[in-house]
């Protein structure tokens, strides 16, 4: 009865696997419909602070090219509903309205060459730990001080400022980014995309985003199927002898 639970276990495992065999990129379109977070002023040097919206900001997709991933979509001239993206450079604007064609690069499901070259950075980590303060900023309140100063520790990471103010006090900011390379790891890469703009994507491009989305639903039934197959296992493993 111990080789079935290895059996069980096993086929769980392929179960789970198989559904991130697909690679997950694409393109769609993407209008910007609203601020969620809130505003402060932040800047690289003292004295030179900038006042801005944080993120979360609100998103809509529409025409995307690939449905690995589980995106708010709508079709032809109908955005989805909105959701939750987060802005991860500091130095350059957006805006409401802004109607944008973009590339889509899960996190999780990397297709060679895509890092790098459809996204802003090549640095995986960076995303991650960009990730990780995401869902930070999401788990409370948002627009409270260390949320704001999370925000801070995106752009410090994602843009490449040595230092990183708010309100002229880099040391709340440093302990985010602190935490974030301690963490990052705790991310779940496949529910995260990021979201570049096409044409200019390299580094004097335009502001470039990640947004949380969901397993597609085929990875779902998968996912339960694999859990009823080691539950399925566990039960015979218990089940009396005569």
């Amino acid at each position: 009865m111990r080789n079935l639970k290895v059996v069980a276990v096993a086929a769980a495992l392929f179960v789970f696997g198989a559904g991130s065999l697909r690679a997950q990129t694409g393109t769609g379109t993407m209008v910007l419909s609203g601020v969620n977070g809130a505003s402060d002023c932040f800047g690289p040097t003292v004295g030179s602070e900038e006042c801005a919206y944080t993120s979360p900001y609100f998103a809509q997709f529409e025409n995307l090219s690939s449905h690995s991933w589980m995106l708010p979509v709508g079709g032809g001239p109908s955005f989805g509903p909105t959701t939750d993206i987060f802005c991860v450079d500091f130095f350059h604007n957006s805006y409401i309205g802004q109607v944008t064609n973009v590339y889509l690069t899960n996190l999780g499901h990397l297709s060679a060459g895509w890092l790098g070259t459809y996204t802003r950075s090549s640095n995986l980590t960076q995303y991650l730990e960009a990730a990780w303060l995401a869902q930070q900023i999401t788990s409370g309140p948002l627009g409270r001080a260390d949320a704001l100063d999370m925000n801070g520790a995106i752009w410090k990471l994602m843009s490449g400022s040595p230092d990183f103010y708010r309100g002229a006090n880099d040391a709340a900011i440093s302990f985010w980014v602190g935490q974030a390379a301690a963490n990052y790891t705790h991310v779940n890469a496949s529910n995260w995309v990021v979201v570049t703009p096409e044409g200019n994507p390299g580094i004097g491009g335009s502001q470039e985003y990640i947004t949380q989305v969901t397993p597609e639903p085929a990875t779902l039934l998968l996912l339960g199927t694999g859990l009823g197959v080691m539950m399925l296992g566990a039960g015979m493993l218990r089940r009396p002898t005569a």
